[in-house]
């Protein structure tokens, strides 16, 4: 795969991943069920370091990848 498209899928991974975080978020806000715990919290931050990851990872294809004329 050529480096501009890694990028836009390190992207889509990224955003996902934040959309998951605020799932978390809201469910530790407001869990359907007691049991749940602090793991919602354990999830969303187990999570945001992904984003970041895969973020800097985004960034890095963007910047091996040829420039367009």
């Amino acid at each position: 795969m050529k480096w501009e498209a890694w990028s836009v899928v390190f992207t889509g991974l990224s955003l996902t991943s934040v959309t998951a975080v605020v799932l978390f978020l809201l469910v530790a806000i407001n869990p359907k069920d007691a049991a749940y715990g602090s793991m919602p919290l354990v999830y969303a931050g187990g999570l945001v370091i992904v984003a970041l990851a895969f973020n800097r990872a985004s960034a890095w294809a963007a910047r091996k990848a040829p420039p367009q004329p």
